[in-house]
């Protein structure tokens, strides 16, 4: 597996095109240049309370039952209304985010005064710089805000619009042609004949890839045709970075992508991956562009897309963020089987702790795959595991 993961992940260039996009279509693209901070955040001095701003020093002493009293000579709130300059031994009425008139070092909380109009009476002595937000104390002008490939999230989104970008350059995602074969799939919505099942690989995969922020070009059901197939992968080959396909990779009649691959004058990369499921894998590239054929059983591709596609995608976004993470987890069912080949089993993990599923788990089921967030990694020749026992997983 780990020899399958280099070879594809050096078949793309990592990506050099950008566009430049509005702020609210950003989620999940990635940054293509660092981005530095514009402007200070706050850009002033502001209250970080409602209450009463004060010259700190004069508030000595103050406590309910020797409250210091002070002429309230304004109420501030926020907006851009112009402070004039004031006494600083009486007071201003402030709200939460409103500019903080220069001759005040703090601002003591309405719940500390009687909430004074025209005077006030402060109960608490105030330390300078309380509730006070300082011009710059979230983020300092030039700091570097987001590194470049950083996968933006909603909370870079809030970020970015503090600081007044309204626009972003990003590197354009991976662009994928995905083509599900199998003469005996159906379209969803059409009546089964006998022997048709339906096309659930093509909703599967496509799902997979807006999840992860990749465009889909292409997304077709074609039959068991190696012509048709050829034909389409040279009509998209200049639309796309590279194809995925499931179904036709095995050793049947009907596993017609190896005579694609001699038809199109492909160069095939490998066959096979030594795993369970998800051993058959052909990799291939045509023209430059990776064609990565999974197999039509849907665990059994969906396993090998998870380990094998995601650090292409991470090399080429320059980034680590899609790659499976790996950690030790104490198994909290018995698993039985020895393993003979090296076996990926679908699995639960909750605060260092993996549970098996229930459910049949073969390489067609599909359903056994609901609530599972890793896969237990066996290598080839663990005997059976036993409850309690350390095993190694791979989060998805």
């Amino acid at each position: 597996m780990e020899a399958a993961i280099e070879i594809l992940s050096s078949q793309l260039e990592p990506q050099t095109k950008t566009k430049i996009i509005p702020l609210t279509q950003i989620l999940n693209h990635h940054a293509a240049n660092d981005i530095y901070a514009p402007i200070h955040v706050p850009p002033f001095n502001r209250s970080a309370m409602d209450g009463y701003a004060v010259n700190s020093c004069i508030t000595k002493g103050a406590t309910r039952k020797n409250p210091v009293k002070l002429k309230v000579l304004a109420q501030l709130v926020a907006g851009p209304e112009k402070i004039n300059p004031m006494d600083n031994s009486q007071a201003v009425r402030i709200m939460t985010g409103a500019p903080m008139p220069d001759e005040f070092d703090a601002v003591v909380k309405q719940e500390d005064t009687n909430y004074g109009d025209d005077e006030v009476e402060i109960y608490a002595e105030a330390e300078p710089y309380m509730n006070y937000a300082k011009i710059g104390e979230d983020i300092q002008k030039d700091r570097l805000i987001i590194k470049k490939a950083t996968r933006l999230m909603p909370i870079h989104s809030g970020i970015l619009a503090t600081l007044g970008i309204d626009k972003v350059e990003v590197f354009e995602p991976l662009k994928i042609g995905l083509i599900c074969s199998g003469s005996e799939l159906v379209e969803l919505g059409q009546a089964l004949q006998w022997g048709q099942i339906y096309d659930s690989n093509r909703y599967l995969f496509a799902a997979k890839l807006k999840e992860l922020n990749v465009e889909l070009v292409l997304n077709i059901k074609q039959k068991d045709d190696s012509k048709e197939i050829k034909m389409v992968i040279e009509q998209f080959v200049e639309d796309v970075d590279m194809f995925i396909t499931t179904g036709g990779v095995s050793v049947g009649v009907k596993d017609i992508m190896h005579d694609v691959v001699k038809e199109l004058g492909a160069k095939r990369l490998f066959w096979r991956v030594n795993i369970r499921p998800g051993t058959s894998v052909l990799a291939s590239v045509y023209r430059d562009k990776p064609i990565l054929s999974l197999s039509g059983n849907p665990f059994a591709a969906l396993t090998a897309f998870e380990l094998l596609f995601r650090p292409m995608l991470s090399s080429f976004m320059q980034t680590e963020v899609y790659t499976c993470k790996r950690k030790k987890a104490v198994l909290m069912n018995d698993y039985k089987k020895e393993s003979k080949q090296r076996r990926l089993v679908q699995a639960y993990y909750e605060n260092g702790q993996v549970f098996l599923l229930s459910g049949k788990y073969a390489a067609s089921i599909l359903s056994t795959m609901q609530g599972c967030n890793c896969l237990i990694d066996l290598e080839a020749g663990t005997p059976p595991v036993q409850k309690g026992e350390k095993v190694e997983i791979i989060m998805l």
